[in-house]
């Protein structure tokens, strides 16, 4: 039978579920004119407006936000449901390919690896930032380890995983909307679990939770076998309950993270004594203010139920009409939304896993969480404590005060110690609040040419160059083997890495980039100098690719906001096959590309991609 349905703007069509689609309407699809897949996902009226700031940017380690659609057709949805007052549907990139999550469970990452992936993810996080949007559901989960048709991991999908409790900071659990430094707390929960394999917090409510984020911080790295003080030290700071000691600018967070790619034993910089706390309210100390708590925010706080592939979808059948009424159960998707009618609430108590554990698969009757918050104003509060203030009584401050001293008294005691403010003298270092702020309107200028020398020493590593280097042979005509060998050569290069394929015990020296240079370098030119002359390489005899035309590729690749593997690929092939016809005799590299020299050209790009977006 064929699909009756609508198409969602007359653009996008369903193709089938996410197999993780327990707590959202969320789908996948496919834009009818370009035929690219997508991920269609229902959000309310202020995630709407979030996710409408993040449309259409663009980044190599994002899946970017491609249209909101707020006026939905009820004929278009398969659940055949008009969508409550406010709510609509977003829709973003969708790209396959195993996630972190999955990958973690088969193996950790050293140090510097999982720094490396956390430093572009929070590249890509800040371009969000910048454009006003929010992730809002940063976790393992959400990032794609093994990204299909993408040359460089990692890449953080959107609308794809739901938020995941343990990567949520206590605010948003006491009912907050989503901000930007939510995605400050899941980078560094992302990043321990990176080294660990494991979440920060376990527990199997919101309340246990927030109670354990509470009691202390995660169990050291040094639990785990993990030597790293300095690491540490940034983990601390970024996952501490109360956000006015927390680190929540994403711009500290990078820059304690580059200190620490230059110094792996150097602490990071000490910060600022933080401001007096504030008086706290009844309510913050009972449990939180919940703000935001007339929706559900779809955080799940149990996911081992969910599958471990996110990036895998489950089809419709082709012979299953589509539009069906909500009493089928032809179509296997969740309905976790409010319905726009209300529906009969039971008087008993809501059960307590509605809040705490994992969510169903696809339950029969609407989720009576939603109809009890369409009843009671106050849910969020009954949902933080074991008793019930609110029951349509108007003697609740009683009951609100004897739970304050059952429970908000200890919560006084246990965060009293991280106030760090017995000091009568935090105001002395206030004057120097307005200092950063400073450097940047006394920026100067740049001349043409030391705007091309500062353009070519940003694609290496702080301190490659001593001195004044002038780069001019870079754009200059000339033999191009000979300017990628100079200009590898004038750059100090870091410590000596270790690589399987390499001689002299594995240890690979140098940038280790080897016939990478070539490339690397083709894309400094084509960056650096907007008027250089085409790249010049030998001819080869022979039924191989010819070199330039593949490193004149990956150049133009490199400027576009393309996937870069296939022209990297090509160039992998061409050198090989050289290398099988006994044509390689025209450069001066003595053996085939191996995958220390792979690892280290994706090292390049990744810095590339820092200097590209910073520029």
């Amino acid at each position: 039978m064929a699909d009756q349905r609508l198409a969602i703007a007359g653009r996008y069509t369903f193709a089938g579920t996410l197999r993780n689609s327990q707590n959202t309407e969320r789908w996948l699809g496919a834009e009818i004119d370009s035929g690219r897949r997508v991920v269609i996902a229902v959000a309310d009226s202020g995630r709407l407006t979030t996710l409408d700031s993040a449309r259409g940017v663009k980044h190599r380690h994002l899946c970017g936000i491609v249209d909101v659609v707020r006026d939905v057709e009820t004929a278009s949805l398969p659940s055949g449901k008009p969508l409550p007052a406010g709510y609509g549907v977003a829709i973003a990139e969708y790209i396959p390919g195993r996630t972190l999550h999955a990958e973690l469970g088969k193996a950790g990452m050293n140090s510097s690896k999982a720094v490396a992936w956390i430093l572009r993810l929070a590249d890509a996080v800040q371009v969000l930032h910048s454009a006003g949007g929010v992730h809002a559901a940063l976790s393992p989960r959400s990032v794609l380890a093994v990204p299909e048709g993408r040359a460089i991991a990692p890449v953080l999908s959107q609308l794809v995983a739901p938020a995941v409790g343990p990567f949520c900071p206590p605010e948003r659990l006491k009912g907050s909307a989503e901000t930007a430094p939510d995605d400050v707390w899941a980078l560094h929960a992302t990043l321990y679990a990176a080294l660990t394999r494991q979440a920060p917090y376990h527990a199997a409510t919101r309340d246990a939770l927030l109670k354990q984020m509470l009691a202390g911080r995660p169990k050291p790295l040094s639990a785990f076998g993990i030597d790293e003080p300095a690491l540490q030290e940034i983990l601390d700071r970024g996952l501490a309950y109360e956000k006015r000691v927390r680190v929540t600018e994403l711009s500290e967070f990078i820059q304690t993270l580059d200190g620490w790619e230059r110094d792996p034993r150097a602490m990071p910089p000490k910060r600022q004594n933080p401001p007096r706390p504030a008086p706290r309210s009844l309510t913050d100390i009972v449990g939180g203010s919940g703000l935001g708590k007339d929706r559900d925010d779809g955080i799940v706080i149990v996911d081992a139920s969910l599958p471990d592939d996110e990036g895998s979808e489950e089809k419709l059948s082709v012979a299953t009409p589509v539009a069906l009424p909500a009493s089928s159960g032809a179509v296997p998707v969740a309905i976790s939304l409010p319905s726009a009618e209300p529906s009969p609430v039971p008087s008993a108590p809501l059960p307590e896993p509605a809040l705490g554990s994992a969510p169903r698969i696809a339950v029969e009757p609407p989720q009576p969480v939603h109809a009890a918050v369409a009843a009671a104003a106050a849910v969020p509060l009954i949902k933080r404590i074991s008793i019930n203030p609110f029951e349509r009584k108007r003697s609740v401050w009683p009951l609100v005060l004897v739970a304050a001293v059952a429970g908000g008294g200890g919560v006084y005691l246990a965060v009293a110690p991280d106030a760090e403010a017995p000091k009568p003298k935090p105001e002395v270092p206030a004057a120097t609040v307005a200092e950063p702020a400073a450097p940047k309107p006394e920026r100067k200028k740049l001349s043409a040419s030391a705007e091309r020398d500062a353009c070519v020493a940003s694609y290496f590593d702080p301190g490659a160059f001593t001195g004044e280097q002038n780069f001019a042979f870079v754009c200059a005509d000339g033999d191009f083997r000979d300017t990628a060998t100079h200009l590898h050569q004038l750059a100090k290069p870091p410590a000596p890495a270790h690589d399987a394929g390499a001689p002299d015990g594995g240890v690979v020296l140098g940038w280790g980039l080897d016939w990478y240079e070539l490339p690397a370098t083709a894309i400094i030119r084509k960056s650096c100098c907007p008027n250089a002359v085409p790249i010049t390489l030998p001819e080869t005899p022979g039924w191989c690719e010819q070199l330039q035309s593949v490193v004149r590729r990956v150049a133009e690749d490199s400027a576009k906001a393309g996937d870069l593997a296939p022209s990297a690929r090509s160039f992998d092939k061409a050198v090989s096959c050289l290398f099988a016809n006994k044509v390689a005799r025209s450069y001066a590299y003595d053996k085939a590309p191996t995958e220390g020299n792979r690892a280290a050209f994706q090292q390049f790009l990744s810095r590339a991609a820092i200097s590209d977006a910073r520029r």
